[in-house]
């Protein structure tokens, strides 16, 4: 067999395992969420239809039991910005456009919103998990990479990359800029890093392993450094996204107020909206040990199931970063580290001081391919599934119910 059957024969098998995975873990983390649905529904269509027996018509209960359990928390607003647009000052400008405005054509073909932001968002996880287990090949045997899908997808938070979230669109967008990185072709990989930003503004981290990707490539060479000034020109696409963002919040929407009293306000001001705030926290950046005693701070005095599950899940994440670390090519490393400490900075308030901590850590990806590389017995790998799996299933029931926000 030579090496292009070869390179056939795992492209195949990887998209079978993937595609296996994904089926699976669409229909499994639907039972625990209906089963929050049945015990509260929360939106209209939920207390008027019952889960069972089916009712008529049908399409109505499909949407009943398959779609209405996962209209919780920020799917509210991506329906907001689906049905009625941006708007300034109500709180839809802080949500960055890509993920909306994909979804918005298949409502123009008559999409239900809710549908169509299901869609984009399952199928950016099939898409994504694919290209994770080709970037994991880079590196790693193939009997290593056959297990980082799993490692990821057992991750308690992962049931989000399922969820109308923009989760899943942000992590293929990265994993792509990485796999352009590693072949050199600069253009598209900061193509792959502005999109990203307009999906989230951790997109602008990427800027960092790109940089070091280029420092690496050129050895060091200030002279080749410069010869090469058309590859750092296309690291530039990265901010490039965010300003188009920004522009597009004060021209047309009319959402930017742009603080020029620091830098450090400046650049705020450009990643956060002015009514980021009426989406329920307060959104602070400090030194990631102060934001970490305030949180410490707030279980040891008014302890709630938010806060515990989320410094629960930021441990369990910091523990899988720390058994890969050395096994990380020095770009992942570059790029999990700068993840980790930017997400344990944000600090969002008072009453909620580490509101999607897991969420945000979430998208440090690599740390996953780490995992799959390090020794691991049998029984640690059965223990890290089996526990993500129960644990996993104890979040949907958590977000549906919404008791916790993701």
């Amino acid at each position: 067999m030579n090496v292009a059957q070869r390179s056939q024969r795992d492209s195949s098998y990887a998209l079978k395992t993937v595609l296996v995975l994904w089926g699976t873990m669409r229909i499994l983390v639907q039972f625990p969420a209906l089963f929050a649905s049945h015990l509260r529904p929360l939106t209209e269509i939920e207390r008027l239809i019952p889960l069972w027996p089916p009712a008529a018509p049908l399409h109505t209960w499909l949407y009943r039991v398959l779609l209405a359990p996962w209209q919780r928390w920020d799917v509210e607003w991506y329906l907001r910005i689906l049905t009625e647009g941006y708007k300034a000052g109500n709180g839809t400008d802080a949500f960055h456009p890509l993920y909306p405005w994909l979804a918005y054509p298949l409502t123009l073909l008559g999409m239900d919103p809710l549908l169509a932001l299901m869609v984009v968002s399952n199928l950016a996880t099939l898409a994504f998990l694919f290209l994770f287990v080709r970037l994991s090949e880079l590196d790693a045997a193939p009997s290593q990479t056959r297990t980082v899908p799993h490692l990821l997808l057992s991750f308690p938070l992962a049931f989000i990359l399922f969820a109308p979230y923009n989760e899943s669109l942000f992590l293929v967008l990265s994993v792509a800029m990485f796999l352009c990185l590693r072949q050199h072709r600069w253009w598209w990989a900061g193509l792959a890093g502005a999109l990203a930003v307009l999906t989230r503004q951790q997109g602008l981290l990427l800027v960092f392993p790109f940089a070091w990707e280029l420092w690496a490539t050129h050895k060091g060479d200030v002279r080749d450094l410069l010869r090469g000034w058309r590859s750092w020109s296309a690291m530039g696409l990265i901010p490039i996204g965010l300003v188009l963002w920004v522009v597009y919040r004060a021209l047309v929407i009319g959402g930017v107020q742009l603080n020029v009293s620091s830098p450090y306000a400046l650049v705020y001001s450009m990643l956060i909206a002015p009514s980021a705030d009426k989406v329920g926290a307060a959104h602070i950046m400090m030194w990631p040990w102060q934001a970490l005693r305030l949180a410490l701070l707030h279980l040891w005095v008014m302890p709630d199931v938010g806060l515990v599950v989320n410094l629960l899940l930021s441990a369990v994440f910091v523990g899988a970063l720390l058994a890969g670390w050395l096994r990380l090519r020095v770009s992942y490393r570059v790029y999990v580290m700068v993840t980790t400490l930017v997400s344990f900075s944000y600090h969002t308030g008072r009453v909620h001081p580490y509101m999607g901590l897991p969420r945000h850590l979430f998208l440090a990806f690599p740390v996953f391919m780490g995992l799959g590389q390090a020794k691991q017995r049998n029984w640690q790998r059965l223990l890290w599934i089996g526990g993500g799996w129960l644990g996993m299933f104890f979040l949907v029931l958590l977000y549906v119910l919404e008791t916790w926000v993701p």
